[in-house]
């Protein structure tokens, strides 16, 4: 029968075996610290792919674009000055033009090319316009601050009923000389490009 040593005798301390030197590190590791890892390179994997996918959203749907003119000179909107730095929007199918939006469009017959013209979208498809004295009304809307030539050939006359996929765009003054819809008459939807998503000048000047 096997002897049980004496209680007084001294214990042989624990000896841990050696990690082989051939070993991969991750072998010998933790296994949290192994996990930790591998949620890391997800989370970088993630933020790579998010920043990648908002820089393909921004360019695809955004661009940047500076109003031509000097900067003192008359502006065509309240909202905007010549010399602005501005962002746009593009179009797309599910956001038609509202009222209120400041627009960049191309002048009916124009080429692909041609200057963009800015104006503000004043009706949309389905409203009523009227002539009340020198200014107009539309959609029942208080009267805005033009008003539009009172003849057989003008674009825009009195009772007019705006038709599908036309807009009428306007410029907030006639303070300075520039086209429109009184010049061009309703603008299709096809022609309207963009609309401003964001006036940087309004954050540099401050």
């Amino acid at each position: 029968m096997a002897q049980l040593p004496h209680p007084s005798a001294p214990s042989k301390p624990l000896v841990l075996p050696k990690p082989r030197p051939d070993a991969a590190p991750e072998a010998i590791r933790p296994a949290f610290a192994v996990r930790y890892k591998f949620l890391l390179r997800l989370i970088r994997a993630g933020l790579t792919l998010t920043v990648l996918g908002l820089m393909a959203f921004a360019w695809l749907n955004y661009t940047y674009f500076t109003v031509p003119g000097e900067r003192n000179s008359q502006p065509v909107l309240f909202d905007i000055s010549r010399g602005d730095a501005l962002i746009l929007a593009r179009y797309r199918p599910w956001r038609p033009p509202m009222v209120g939006d400041i627009v960049f469009y191309r002048a009916p017959g124009s080429a692909d090319d041609a200057a963009l013209l800015i104006g503000r979208v004043e009706g949309v498809p389905g409203e009523t316009v009227r002539r009340r004295g020198p200014t107009m009304t539309v959609g029942g809307r208080e009267p805005l601050a033009i008003g539009f030539e009172l003849s057989p050939d003008a674009p825009i006359k009195d009772g007019d009923i705006i038709a599908e996929s036309r807009y009428l765009i306007l410029v907030d003054s006639d303070a300075v000389a520039y086209t429109d819809s009184r010049i061009h008459g309703y603008i299709g939807r096809d022609q309207i490009e963009y609309r401003l998503a964001l006036n940087l000048a309004h954050y540099w000047s401050k």
